[in-house]
């Protein structure tokens, strides 16, 4: 192999200037997005400590509330429908009282929490009434020492002076399941 001249030489070397150049901007891109997300990903690491010291430096405060939760929320045996159909009879007696007709669309129950500690029994309904009788009605049927909650609602007038309610009502239970003889 013959000698390189000196042509060849500059040539060479403003070939690995390149080389090295596009190798370089190549890595710097990697790293400035690894950068970039590693960055993001302290930010949020950052933002979840932060939460979890608020957390527990509100302890003492979300443990009375869980003592109050095992204190005053009713329990329901999950696995019959006793509860479920004392809570409905609420529901539709309490309309009646309050001068409205009263119409279930649909019923159920589902488990909620992340242990399905939680049960939940709800009732969708269609109610008609004066205005006055509907939101007496509502204020009753909202009692945060009951459990009782209105999920969804939505109010349309109808005829004068009835207004038609379409509106979901739960009550939530502590679950708990009967052994079976």
């Amino acid at each position: 192999m013959r000698a390189l001249t000196s042509k060849e030489k500059k040539l060479l070397a403003g070939l690995l200037a390149v080389l090295f150049v596009m190798i370089n901007l190549a890595g710097l891109r990697v790293f400035l997005s690894r950068h970039s997300a590693l960055k993001k990903d302290i930010s949020d690491l950052e933002m979840q400590a932060a939460a979890g010291q608020a957390l527990l430096a509100e302890r003492t405060l979300w443990e009375k509330r869980a003592g109050w939760l095992d204190a005053n929320q009713p329990e329901d045996d999950v696995t019959t429908t006793e509860d479920n159909g004392k809570f409905y009879d609420f529901v539709k007696s309490s309309a009646t009282k309050h001068r409205l007709q009263f119409t279930q669309k649909e019923s159920g129950d589902s488990r909620l929490g992340r242990d399905d500690s939680i049960a939940e029994v709800f009732y969708s309904a269609q109610v008609k009434g004066k205005m006055e009788d509907l939101v007496k009605w509502m204020h009753e049927l909202q009692d945060a020492k009951q459990f009782r909650v209105i999920k969804q609602i939505a109010i349309k007038s109808g005829e004068p002076p009835e207004m038609i309610c379409d509106i979901v009502v739960a009550r939530w239970y502590r679950a708990k399941e009967e052994a079976r003889p």
